[in-house]
């Protein structure tokens, strides 16, 4: 068993996008781009990553990381929040950017993750 399984049954919470649209006033258009965005970005943010471990940038790793959970989090995907939360810990806690190949598999999990992820929201989208 993963510690990533629970991601498998809960990969996007939809209050988070109700209750912003509440503090939106309500305006379902609003969502609705917040969330295409999300999901057109999203591939880009997860191949930014990757770009920056073959680069060896850990500034540019952490830049990519604190974007994709930020936004995650606004959009309510709770999974690739939690794994980019993970990969930010892992990145802080690397000695120095030769490392960075260590959090590869973090990364790659991130990746497993990405189509489900924009399936589900693709769902709550009018």
């Amino acid at each position: 068993m993963s510690e990533y399984d629970e991601c498998t049954e809960a990969l996007v919470d939809r209050t988070v996008l109700t209750e912003l649209q509440a503090e939106l006033g309500g305006d379902p258009a609003i969502i609705s781009t917040f969330v295409r965005n999300y999901v057109e970005l999203l591939p880009w943010r997860v191949d930014r990553l990757h770009h920056a471990l073959e680069k060896l940038d850990i500034e540019d790793a952490m830049d990519a990381v604190l974007s994709l959970k930020t936004s995650s989090h606004m959009v309510g995907a709770i999974c690739m929040n939690r794994l980019a939360t993970e990969l930010e810990i892992s990145i802080r806690l690397l000695p120095n950017a030769a490392h960075l190949d260590e959090i590869r598999p973090q990364v790659n999990e991130i990746e497993h993750f990405v189509s489900a992820t924009i399936r589900e929201l693709e769902t709550t989208i009018p």
